[in-house]
Formats: C-alpha cells, structure tokens, sequence
C-alpha cells in the first residue's frame, strides 16, 4: 500500500516538474539568489550582531522563496492555458528580475552591514536599496515612510 503511494506521489511531482521545464531557469536563479542571501544573512547576524542562528528567519525565507515561486508558476500556467506562452515566459522573466532586484538588494544591505567602510558596497546598497527616494517627500510619503498631517489636505 505504501509502496503505490510513494510511487504515486513521485509520478505527480515528476509530472509538474515536467510541466514546469519551460520556467526551470528562473527557478534555479532565484534558488541561487536565495541561497547567497541566506549565507550572507547569516553571516551578518553571526559576525556583526553577535547572534545566533534563528529557525524562525529561516523559515520565514523559505516561505517567501516558495511564494515567489508560486507566483511563477502561477503565471506560467495562466499563460499557458490561455494560449499565450511567449508571454506567459516573458511575465515569468521580469517577475524574475523583480525577485532578483529585491534578493540583491537584500544582500547589499547585509554586505554593507559586515563591511561598512567599503565605499563600493555603500553606494551599490545605497542606490539599490532605494535609499536616495527616501529622500523625495511625495514617493516617501506613497510608501509610508513619512507620516503627512491628515488635515494638510483637507479643503474646506
């Protein structure tokens, strides 16, 4: 009885793993991308904040990780079915650069925390981070990072 379970469950994931080969690429990029900001991640928290280890942060990686995924997939699938598969890849390559913008930036950020007199790393964190559009008040305050007073718009 197990056996045909074990067997079954190894037919379907080797059929979806099947039916995902056209989007294998991007998948094993953002795996790639994942895996260096996890090590530097790590490297941070051991070397710079003098902390442990934490399964809670990674575990809320991997589910990130499986999410972008998802999300690849997910559109790989609706554009297949929908007959429009050079679109549906293309979606699928600039959803990738999307994840791999927010994954590198990440990484820089890390960078920068473990050497912060590098000059290099400050300024790539700096302008890949977005940093400098802290600086406009009207994107500052669309992502919420300054808080404007209700009442300023208010017309009477």
């Amino acid at each position: 009885m197990w056996d045909l379970i074990k067997i079954t469950v190894a037919g379907m994931i080797g059929s979806i793993i099947n039916y995902l080969q056209p989007v294998y690429n991007p998948i094993i990029v953002l795996g790639y991308m994942f895996v260096l900001d996890i090590f530097f991640g790590i490297l941070t928290d051991i070397i710079r904040n003098n902390d442990r280890l934490r399964l809670r942060k990674l575990l809320l990686s991997v589910a990130f990780l499986a999410l972008y995924l998802l999300i690849i997939a997910s559109a790989f699938f609706i554009g297949e079915r929908m007959d429009d598969l050079d679109e549906a890849l293309y979606i699928v390559k600039v959803l990738t650069y999307v994840f791999i913008y927010f994954y590198t930036s990440n990484i820089l950020r890390n960078l920068h925390e473990l050497a912060p007199g590098n000059n290099i790393i400050a300024f790539l964190d700096y302008f890949l981070g977005l940093q400098m559009i802290k600086k406009l008040p009207e994107v500052a305050e669309y992502l919420g990072i300054t808080k404007k007073n209700k009442n300023e718009n208010n017309v009477l």
